[in-house]
C-alpha cells in the first residue's frame, strides 16, 4: 500500500517552518510515544491504547492552527492568538497535562482535549485517536488568558 504522506526528520521547530511552506503531500512529525499516565487515564473513558501509539502533528494541523487561531480575532472569542512558541509546547502539554477530557468529533472519531496551565494562560490541545495507524494526531489548539491574569484594560 502506498503512503500518501512522509515523516519529517528534524526538530519540531523546523517541522513547523516546513509545514507552513509545504504545499505538496501530507507531511507528518512524530514527537513522542503515548505516556503510561495517558494510557492509564484514557482507560476511564474506555479508550484502549498502548505504548506503540505515538503523538503526531501534520502540516494540515499546523496550517489550521495558524489560519484559525493565530490572529487577533481570537480575542473576540475570549482567546489569545497562538504563535510558533505555543506549538513548541505541545510535547510538554501531552506529557504533563493538568487535565484531559474525551469527546467524539463530527466524523465520529474519539478526540482527546488536553489542558495545561502556564503562568499567564491555559492552553488547550486537541488530538484525534487513529487506532489503525496507532497515532494520536493533532487537530487544533487554542489558549485562554488565566482568570487572574491582568488584561489590557488593567
Amino acid at each position: 500500500m502506498k503512503n500518501f504522506f512522509s515523516y519529517y526528520e528534524g526538530s519540531l521547530s523546523s517541522f513547523i517552518d516546513a509545514a507552513c511552506q509545504h504545499t505538496g503531500t501530507l507531511l507528518k512529525f512524530r514527537f513522542c510515544p503515548a505516556s503510561d499516565s495517558l494510557i492509564s487515564d484514557l482507560k476511564q473513558y474506555a479508550i484502549s491504547i498502548d505504548s506503540s501509539f505515538c503523538h503526531v502533528i501534520d502540516n494540515s494541523a499546523v496550517k489550521h492552527i495558524f489560519n484559525f487561531h493565530s490572529s487577533h480575532d481570537e480575542e473576540l472569542r475570549g482567546q489569545l492568538p497562538l504563535a510558533k512558541s505555543d506549538l513548541l509546547l505541545i510535547p510538554e502539554i501531552v506529557k504533563n497535562y493538568d487535565s484531559l477530557n474525551v469527546s467524539v468529533n463530527k466524523r465520529n472519531q474519539e478526540v482527546i482535549l488536553y489542558s495545561k496551565t502556564f503562568s499567564d494562560n491555559t492552553t488547550f490541545y486537541v488530538e484525534e485517536v487513529r487506532s489503525g495507524r496507532k497515532e494520536l494526531a493533532a487537530c487544533t489548539m487554542y489558549k485562554r488568558k488565566k482568570a487572574n491574569s491582568p488584561t489590557l484594560m488593567d
